[in-house]
């Protein structure tokens, strides 16, 4: 990957700026803005010595053909940015793209021909970017893969499953940050490991769903959320029971070779195809 370029996975939490192995992470949230994103990167490129020709970014949301983001759950003041003027007074390519698009574009990118598979990234909220027989699934709109929006009975209400399984209502669950979440299941609390073990059972539901419905080959889990104690395997042994089992035998789960860096890797990916 050319050092000129810069990959930047933005989600509910963190911002990660990655740049031939030089990353950093700065912290984001709700009131996290584009002009907050454009301070943070040019630090990032002056604190560095470099000289970006190309720039790719990852949003969560949903973004339309020419880089505007149309909308965004975890990051609502993005919701209506258009990027062209911002990229363009830094005279750098750019491409903007959902996360999940830009995780299943590294983590795919050696996939055999006529794969059926996908990512299905867990942090603050949960996105699938999913491939049929090779060929990406867009959907009517661009916008397949919003497996947050899944609905799930919970009692006599429907849940979606983000509301479940994803990291910020697990962390709204405990009622602490998911900074905090993540250091007192490490401690061990009893209460936090089992909200945890909740979650990571609802998004084995989901898991099971894309498997019945799709017979992918290969799945592969990332974010911050896939690595708190307990849900990793709390999502396994749900996804399998509720898996034809069949279909089941027929996937392969594993969790993104890129780890923290697949996402800002594939928005790298993402801007120099677009050469």
């Amino acid at each position: 990957m050319s050092e000129n370029t810069i990959g930047i996975d933005l989600g509910g939490t963190k911002m990660l700026l990655y740049c031939q192995g030089i990353h950093q992470r700065i912290e984001t949230g709700s009131t996290f803005t584009p002009n907050d994103l454009l301070h943070h990167l040019k630090k990032f490129v002056a604190s560095n010595r470099l000289s970006p020709k190309r720039i790719g970014i990852a949003v969560p949301g949903l973004v339309d053909a020419e880089g505007a983001v149309l909308g965004s759950d975890v990051l609502p003041l993005f919701s209506g940015w258009k990027p062209k003027l911002d990229m363009a007074a830094l005279n750098v390519k750019w491409s903007v793209l959902n996360d999940v698009k830009a995780a299943l574009l590294e983590e795919m990118q050696d996939a055999p021909p006529g794969l059926t598979g996908g990512v299905v990234m867990v942090g603050t909220a949960i996105g699938a970017g999913l491939m049929v027989d090779g060929k990406p699934l867009l959907g009517a709109s661009g916008w397949a893969g919003e497996l947050g929006y899944f609905p799930i009975m919970v009692g006599d209400r429907v849940e979606r499953l983000d509301n479940l399984a994803g990291g910020h209502a697990i962390a709204a669950f405990c009622a602490v940050s998911p900074g905090l979440l993540a250091e007192q299941a490490n401690n061990g609390d009893l209460a936090t490991l089992q909200a945890i073990a909740s979650g990571g059972r609802a998004l084995g539901l989901g898991l099971a769903a894309l498997i019945n419905l799709l017979n992918p080959s290969r799945l592969a889990l990332g974010g911050g959320t896939v690595e708190l104690p307990g849900y990793w395997e709390q999502a396994l042994c749900s996804a399998e029971k509720y898996s034809i089992p069949e279909l089941w035998r027929d996937c392969r789960i594993s969790k993104v070779r890129e780890g923290a860096f697949v996402v800002a890797k594939g928005a790298i990916r993402s801007v120099l195809q677009a050469d």
